[in-house]
């Protein structure tokens, strides 16, 4: 399979003297509208570490954010997820993730985008999206739970291509 994008992405994570403005609230809707791309790595409690991509690309439709992203991660076949976000009022967020059973819900804070939900297959997922300044770079952190403990974490950079 051949890479999405080329592994020196990863040094992109922190910002340049020119990013010299703070994200704004509607800054996360901006950044998923259009392609993005991320990398980083899996780390899964008693497996080990393995890297993972993605790619995605998001529109608003009927107030809504829509994205499809597709993942992939070392040694599992590529899988196509579908988000749809809306505002809930204020900083409130909610909606749905194709992989995700019930509802996602969260809230933007300042460059903070915080999500909670259940995936299909059990975990419990706590994600966290920082927008760095300058908005065209954002660090993404998973952490799955099981019964209560910590099972996994997803940490990448996601950079938005166009």
């Amino acid at each position: 399979m051949p890479p999405l994008f080329p592994l020196p992405f990863l040094l992109l994570a922190a910002p340049g003297p020119a990013a010299a403005t703070t994200p704004s609230a509607a800054a996360f809707e901006h950044f998923f509208t259009g392609v993005t791309q991320g990398a980083g790595t899996v780390q899964i409690v008693l497996a080990g570490r393995h890297g993972m991509r993605d790619r995605a690309r998001g529109r608003m439709e009927g107030g809504a954010l829509i994205i499809e992203q597709v993942v992939e991660e070392e040694g599992k076949p590529a899988r196509r997820r579908i988000w749809r976000l809306a505002r809930a009022g204020g900083d409130r967020v909610t909606g749905s993730i194709s992989d995700a059973r019930g509802p996602v819900s969260g809230e933007v804070k300042g460059a903070t985008f915080h999500l909670t939900y259940r995936l299909a297959e059990g975990p419990s997922v706590e994600q966290w999206i920082i927008l760095q300044p300058g908005g065209r770079t954002a660090l993404n952190r998973m952490v799955f739970h099981r019964f209560g403990l910590k099972v996994a974490t997803v940490e990448s950079v996601v950079r938005k291509v166009d």
